[in-house]
């Protein structure tokens, strides 16, 4: 499949390209005990909502009928005859990109000379990524807006238990998270290859946008909201809670007087 071997060929380039740094990773601001502990309340969150689903469902859909835009896109995309297969393979491309993420993360370290600095990369990235996905969760819930299969009636064999959950694109939302998350830890690093991380990451991201619609899973309103809320948060929260530690105060040379130096960590 021309279409896989492809997108192979490029996740090895972006996860290669930073082999062989040349300096070391800049120090980012971090509190190992309270990030692990945030990071699995989030994790934690997500998963709880997922298992009690089912009860928070809205008995009917809150939004139904879908605006001019989305329909006249959704008819203009969907793959009549393959929708199964553009879900499935936006199923794959969705895991492929936080591996390839990781990956790039751990090598781009290992090449810097910090090993370490990879792990606690992988760390905010997903602290990043379960922060979006629970927000998903929530406004799909409180939404309740009906996915466009069930609107139009064209049955796929997907779980009924998921008509109303199309405002946004969670599949969206979770590539463009990591991808930000990954882009914003990478460029604060120092690190290599970051630039071609961003290119074929938010490619992918939008190839996946586009798959869901494809599938007939979301509108184009659900893919474009779920790119911009979960680009949003990977960069807020490594942006905001792990920005790089400031430079130690540097003394006067040949002063007899020396400031104490004061260092302030923050930690989300």
């Amino acid at each position: 499949m021309p279409f896989a071997r492809s997108l192979a060929l490029a996740l090895l380039v972006t996860v290669a390209a930073p082999a062989r740094a040349a300096e070391p990773p800049v120090p980012l601001q971090y509190n190992l005990a309270v990030d692990a502990s945030v990071t699995g309340a989030l994790a934690l969150s997500v998963v709880l909502l997922a298992v009690s689903q089912p009860d928070l469902l809205p008995g009917s859909c809150r939004w139904c009928a879908p605006p001019a835009l989305d329909a006249g896109v959704r008819n203009a995309l969907v793959w009549n005859e393959g929708a199964r297969t553009a879900d499935t393979v936006s199923h794959w491309l969705d895991a492929a990109i936080p591996a390839s993420s990781i990956t790039y993360l751990l090598l781009a370290a290992n090449g810097a000379g910090d090993v370490n600095a990879g792990l606690v990369d992988a760390l905010i990235v997903t602290e990043a990524t379960a922060a979006a996905l629970l927000v998903n969760q929530v406004v799909k819930l409180l939404v309740g807006r009906q996915r466009p299969y069930a609107y139009f009636g064209n049955e796929l064999g997907y779980s009924r238990g998921e008509d109303n959950l199309s405002f946004y694109s969670g599949h969206t939302s979770l590539a463009f998270s990591v991808v930000a998350a990954t882009v914003t830890v990478a460029s604060m690093r120092g690190y290599g290859g970051a630039g071609i991380l961003a290119g074929v990451g938010f490619t992918v991201g939008l190839g996946i946008g586009y798959l869901r619609i494809a599938a007939d899973q979301h509108y184009l309103t659900d893919v474009l909201v779920g790119a911009v809320i979960g680009g949003l948060v990977g960069w807020a929260v490594p942006r905001i809670f792990h920005s790089p530690e400031p430079a130690a105060p540097s003394s006067p040379t040949g002063s007899a007087l020396r400031a104490p130096a004061f260092s302030f960590r923050f930690a989300f």
